[in-house]
């Protein structure tokens, strides 16, 4: 190895590789993009002349004699506020991980799920030497996105002849790891599908969920996870919440007056997210017009199950804190709820059309209410709703009658976006990665609207150009075929299908490739496009003999040669058609395989 020119960067990298960590964790250990470390990992394999990453990480320097051994540090998002109590739940949480491969902390939304996991996740971290990681699906809503999700956390790309799955189970096989998968509830299905895999596959890997309802998995256990002790209960976590939140956004709460607060609590039956929210309100109403202007809503809380009641008690603490809002704050509240990811000052005035000065106060006025999240990042403040309260304000969106215009604005937004993405340069990535869950939700959106059909196919292109260059080539496929249904015209659908046949290809897919193809030439012949048809018929029986290790089930002969014949007749004069046809000919090898 002392002879290889290694650079100081790249022995950095190297170290870290040996120490089993993703391409992610590395990147946030040197303070580098992944795109970066990607570089790095590349031209050391290179060098040093060894077939994959693990072979990398076999000529990674020993560590020194009696150092102690490196775990990788857990991947989990910084809290900016303590978490408070729940001693005996992070016990019996904790148990559950130690005794079960996959658990799911489940409650209803508000009662505290994501602290609690990330409490037991960062308390358990020593226990997984291969690492921790943190997966939020809040701004996922394709449940075929779900592993996507997880390969970005841990630093992956897909690689060609396996799906998103697969690359995931092939990066954690040997590993014993623990993954948190945090509000899977609108992605279950796909979720459940991906658990299956991974947890057959990877036998010392444990998955911690979050969830409104259970995932309905073979290895799953579920944890209920309780509101907040009150006093009845003994001890109150849901007391300490309130008063240190009230502390910390104005003046100490006078212990004397703990019943009062228990009082309020209990109103609130120990929600997590309805007591944050109250205890926001302290230093500008105090105990006695919290206590007033919770007790009208409550009133409607009788009658029902337990469990409806803690819903109905988080809405009625929205309803509350909306109502205390100004009107411009309100606006501004459900406006901002279109972003399905952490946004910025500048995106919110943009999409909003409100002046960015006023927008920056307004946030700042939000995130005081606990009503947004601020976080520090690269590309400078971010805010965001919890997805509890940024359903709320969509809610609050279509009340308005505000929603078709707002999904609008958003989806222009993200057009400008995606073409502002179209130049590829140092910081690209983590650009892409910035607003790649805004622009999915925008076309999830666009696709079921008849009026923004054709912008719709726009972003669909634009986002199957992306995602290719961002190494997420399954995805590609699919949003190439994607604009190819919301085309319109059949020549732009040829177009559009032809570009996923390619793709197809490139992930050694032999069957996709071949029905894109197929599809490609029934469009361009409905566009009058008959040498384009010829080429496509060509190239799909050429796959079926030049890559049928790429297929799980090949055409039969006789099909294909069916289809030389109809892309002979096709092609009449046309050179390129005759050119392809002459390729895919003669029949030969087809009848060798």
């Amino acid at each position: 190895m002392a002879a290889v020119d290694i650079s100081p960067r790249e022995a950095e990298v190297l170290k870290l590789v040996g120490a089993h960590l993703s391409n992610a964790e590395i990147g946030a250990r040197l303070c580098i993009s992944v795109r970066t470390v990607e570089s790095h990992v590349s031209s050391l394999l290179r060098k040093l002349d060894v077939p994959d990453r693990r072979a990398l990480a076999q000529r990674a320097p020993e560590p020194a004699a009696g150092a102690a051994p490196s775990h990788p540090a857990p991947v989990l998002p910084s809290l900016l506020t303590s978490f408070i109590g729940r001693a005996s739940e992070r016990a019996e949480l904790a148990e559950m991980l130690r005794t079960h491969r996959q658990v799911t902390a489940a409650g209803p939304g508000g009662v505290g799920k994501t602290r609690l996991a990330l409490a037991v996740a960062a308390e358990a971290a020593g226990d997984y030497p291969d690492g921790v990681w943190f997966v939020d699906l809040v701004p996922v809503t394709d449940p075929g996105m779900a592993a996507t999700a997880v390969a970005g956390a841990l630093g992956l790309g897909e690689q060609p002849g396996r799906d998103m799955t697969e690359s995931v189970v092939a990066a954690l096989a040997d590993r014993h790891a623990l993954l948190v998968l945090d509000n899977c509830e609108q992605v279950a299905d796909g979720v459940a599908l991906f658990l299956e895999r991974l947890l057959a596959a990877c036998p010392r890997v444990t998955v911690l969920a979050t969830s409104r309802a259970r995932l309905m998995v073979p290895f799953e256990r579920v944890y209920a996870v309780p509101p907040l002790s009150l006093p009845a209960d003994g001890g109150s976590d849901a007391v300490t919440l309130f008063m240190e939140r009230a502390a910390a956004v104005g003046r100490p709460v006078d212990p004397a007056l703990r019943d009062q607060i228990a009082a309020i609590c209990e109103r609130l039956d120990g929600m997590a997210l309805a007591i944050e929210l109250a205890a926001a309100r302290y230093s500008t109403l105090g105990l006695d017009g919290i206590t007033a202007a919770l007790s009208h809503p409550l009133r409607m809380l009788t009658g029902g199950s337990r469990a409806d009641q803690r819903h109905r008690s988080v809405r009625a603490a929205l309803d509350w804190s909306h109502a205390l809002l100004e009107p411009a704050d309100q606006a501004l509240l459900r406006r901002v709820s279109v972003f399905a990811a952490p946004f910025t000052a500048a995106a919110a005035a943009e999409v909003t059309g409100d002046d960015e000065g006023l927008v920056i106060d307004g946030l700042a006025r939000l995130a005081e209410q606990s009503l947004l999240v601020v976080s520090a990042s690269p590309a400078g403040t971010e805010y965001r709703a919890l997805e509890t309260i940024r359903q709320y304000g969509t809610e609050r969106l279509t009340e308005a009658g505000e929603l078709a215009d707002l999904r609008s604005r958003h989806l222009r937004w993200c057009l400008r976006r995606a073409a502002a993405l179209a130049v590829v340069g140092e910081d690209w990535r983590p650009r892409f990665d910035q607003v790649a869950d805004d622009l999915r939700a925008a076309l999830a959106w666009a696709a079921d609207q008849p009026e923004r059909r054709g912008e719709a196919y726009e972003l669909a292109r634009s986002l199957a150009e992306l995602t290719f260059t961002r190494n997420l080539i399954g995805e590609s496929q699919r949003r190439h075929e994607q604009a190819a249904a919301l085309a319109e015209n059949p020549g732009s659908a040829a177009l559009s299908l032809r570009h996923a046949a390619v793709v197809a290809g490139c992930r050694m897919r032999g069957d996709d490739l071949f029905r894109l193809r197929r599809a490609a030439a029934d469009a361009a012949r409905t566009a009058g496009d008959p040498a384009g048809a010829a080429t496509d018929l060509a190239i799909a029986a050429t796959a079926t003999f030049r890559f049928a290790t790429t297929f799980v089930q090949l055409p039969a002969p006789a099909e294909v040669l069916a289809l030389i014949d109809e892309a002979r007749t096709l092609a009449g004069t046309d050179p390129a058609a005759q050119a392809a046809v002459a390729t895919a000919g003669p029949a030969g090898p087809l009848t060798r395989r």
